[in-house]
């Protein structure tokens, strides 16, 4: 049975561990790590499974520059499951139950970079991203959901990412 949890510090070494398995080197969990520092977590989950955690999702602070409006937008990265528990919808357990939390603390939209074919099962899409300047090279990889429909449509400027995000 896999349970759902707001991180909590304790958790640093598991998630740490989890995350280094997950990508295969430390980048991400050293990413995880500045995002905490530098204060632009948030909202951070974790699940576990079988007494550890087997899976986690980060959402950072994110700015569209020039403001157009006042939407609240975040940035979905890094979402990882322990390899011994992939494909067995950890991923999307923890997606489907940020989304809501996220919406309730007037997040409007969420970015992220990913596999297209995976994030548009939950909504995202990279048609909704189009009209932002993305500091990624382009592609249907960078997409974005409206959590407050209409926040982000149609909006202009470019996505500016936590500076953990060293891009």
């Amino acid at each position: 049975m896999i349970s759902l949890r707001e991180w909590e510090a304790e958790d640093q070494p598991a998630t740490r561990r989890l995350l280094i398995r997950a990508f295969g080197q430390p980048d991400e969990a050293d990413l995880v790590e500045a995002l905490r520092a530098e204060g632009a977590v948030i909202l951070e989950l974790v699940a576990e499974a079988e007494q550890q955690v087997a899976g986690h999702i980060l959402y950072s602070r994110l700015t569209i520059d020039p403001s157009e409006g006042s939407a609240q937008v975040a940035a979905l990265a890094p979402l990882a499951v322990d390899p011994d528990f992939q494909r067995r919808g950890v991923g999307g357990a923890l997606i489907h139950m940020s989304l809501p939390m996220l919406a309730h603390a007037g997040v409007d939209a969420v970015f992220v970079l990913g596999d297209a074919a995976y994030y548009s099962r939950f909504g995202f899409s990279s048609e909704l991203a189009a009209t932002l300047q993305s500091p990624f090279p382009p592609g249907d990889h960078f997409m974005a959901m409206e959590l407050s429909p209409g926040s982000i449509e149609g909006c202009h400027g470019k996505v500016c990412y936590a500076r953990a995000f060293d891009l």
